[in-house]
């Protein structure tokens, strides 16, 4: 009985890290982590609340999950990187896991800010697109420099840059902003520490909308089912996108915050009057 097995690009194994390009970055990437894990600190002195630190702690710990999702969409770093771990035979250099306590850290953090100072859902696009613009402005001349590269046949892709990615990962990192927000007094006493597995999961569970995308990156299928795939996961990431804000927004409870206090109820006008 024959056996069919797709035929599937191969990561350029040859492919070398440029020195200088990696050292720039992993001091520029390692320099927004300090400073992002010194607001947290603040934040944490002033309402007496560490989630700030344990959620940038909690995208570091995210960094597990590039090795799956390069696999499944076709991403590849030099072998001889600075690299912290290698899973499925897919190395990771330092300045990408610090990239993601800064992306699924510092960013989820600020989300959650955001959606529970209450801001409208018009703020959290512009906030979402403003993020987007930086994300492809960094993308395009780190890949122009071959720290690392998309390969196969990728849709929508701009400057070697698939623009499936600035979906997937912003809904990643909404996803568990909207979870630590809606969760918020769950997320106390010991049960705090479970925020370090929440951008890890969160990231993992936003794959589904990813899914059409991947499926078709990984099949043997035309080009043109390509871009149908990855046109499907964008719609349906920025629909998600668009749901959690509303979710997100609608649990936004600010007076949870120590630093705080509860308003205190007015008593109801029958009761003085002894009605």
């Amino acid at each position: 009985m024959s056996t069919f097995t797709p035929t599937l690009p191969t990561p350029p194994w040859d492919m070398t890290t440029p020195p200088t390009v990696q050292l720039v970055m992993t001091i520029i990437v390692g320099a927004l982590v300090v400073v992002s894990l010194v607001g947290a600190l603040v934040y944490w002195r002033r309402t007496g609340s560490p989630v700030g630190v344990l959620v940038i702690a909690g995208g570091f710990v995210c960094c597990l999950n590039e090795s799956p999702v390069d696999i499944l969409g076709f991403c590849f770093f030099p072998v001889d990187g600075w690299t912290v771990y290698t899973m499925f035979d897919r190395p990771i250099p330092l300045w990408v896991c610090l990239a993601y306590a800064l992306f699924f850290g510092a960013l989820t953090f600020v989300d959650v800010l955001l959606l529970r100072a209450g801001v409208t859902r018009r703020t959290m696009w512009l906030s979402l697109l403003g993020v987007m613009v930086v994300d492809v402005l960094i993308e395009m001349p780190t890949l122009a420099s071959h720290l690392y590269t998309y390969y196969g046949d990728q849709p929508f892709e701009v400057g070697g840059f698939p623009l499936n990615w600035l979906v997937i990962n912003s809904l990643g990192s909404l996803l568990a902003s909207v979870v630590i927000v809606r969760g918020w007094s769950f997320f106390s006493g010991p049960r705090m520490l479970l925020l370090l597995m929440v951008p890890w999961a969160a990231y993992m569970a936003s794959w589904v909308a990813a899914m059409p995308y991947f499926g078709t990156q990984n099949a043997d299928v035309p080009t043109p089912v390509r871009w149908i795939g990855g046109a499907v996961s964008i719609v349906v990431g920025l629909y998600l996108i668009d749901l959690l804000f509303r979710i997100g927004l609608r649990g936004a409870r600010p007076t949870d915050d120590p630093a705080v206090e509860e308003p205190v109820s007015p008593t109801p006008a029958r009761e003085v009057q002894g009605v």
